[in-house]
């Protein structure tokens, strides 16, 4: 699940499958129905200084149809083509601030198209591209927006990282690799076997995982982050979680530990729709 406040210790280290396989009907139930299965609607992160971040979600069937952060002002609008996503689109109140565009081949994703504001206040809009490589089921390599240097006469100029992924037997992302300015960073991930909020929301994960390292059908139960060369240092992430009867997390512990910035917490409330 994507996170709405980034933690300083996330920050300083990132630089930066399958569901279920039932039948879903389409509805306008916002996932009411009986026949439709457990999806998260109502999402609250509390940092370790009590700031509060709620985000609500609506959907159409088992598809995801926006997502509304209430306490940031800014929702998240998707579009579909089959059970694929193929465009988010972000607005800061109603003035468009990024657009994610997403082409499939044999149901793997393998180019995303960004169009996104450098910052709020800048009326102009950044363009590129993410590339995913498959060598085998399980690993993958794609660029990642790394740095980006505004033109004086217009446009800007955007560096990317050469990113190394592996995925689990689960289809999660095992792990992560990649060398930035001398510093090579390394991330592994553990999960538990019990599911995810946003397991049941068609697509969702598939375009989120390699964004945000904490997405995945399971739930991260550890990660560990080592970089070493021009800057050295360590980061770990662990995850303590309360379950429904039905094994999803209600609630969640996130605790944060960096050897820069020391260990901080947030929790995550999550509610269903049913």
């Amino acid at each position: 699940m994507r996170k709405f406040i980034i933690s300083s210790l996330a920050m300083a280290v990132i630089a930066s499958c399958s569901s279920s396989n039932d039948e879903i009907p389409e509805s306008n139930n916002n996932g009411n129905d009986a026949n439709v299965p457990y999806l998260v609607t109502k999402f609250t992160e509390t940092t370790q200084d009590n700031q509060t971040f709620v985000t609500e979600y609506k959907y159409n069937g088992d598809k995801i149809t926006e997502e509304n952060n209430i306490t940031q002002n800014y929702k998240i609008v998707y579009t579909y083509n089959g059970d694929d996503i193929v465009k988010t689109e972000k607005y800061v109140g109603t003035t468009l601030d990024e657009k994610r565009e997403f082409i499939y081949s044999n149901g793997k994703l393998t180019t995303e198209k960004v169009t996104s504001k450098f910052n709020s206040s800048d009326p102009q809009m950044m363009v590129y591209t993410i590339n995913y490589q498959y060598l085998s089921s399980t690993h993958i390599k794609f660029n990642r927006r790394a740095g980006i240097t505004p033109i004086p006469s217009g446009g800007y100029i955007i560096e990317y990282n050469d990113m190394d992924a592996y995925l689990s037997a689960g289809g999660n992302l095992a792990s992560v690799s990649y060398t930035h300015n001398g510093t090579t960073y390394n991330t592994n991930n553990t999960y538990d076997n019990a599911n995810s909020p946003m397991k049941n929301v068609k697509g969702y994960i598939k375009i989120n995982m390699f964004k945000d390292y904490e997405t995945g059908y399971n739930n991260l139960v550890s990660q560990s982050n080592n970089y070493s060369g021009t800057v050295n240092g360590t980061a770990k992430i662990y995850g303590n979680y309360t379950f429904n009867n039905a094994d999803y997390p209600t609630k969640a512990v996130m605790t944060y530990t960096s050897s820069s910035f020391g260990t901080n917490s947030h929790t995550y409330l999550y509610e269903y729709n049913k």
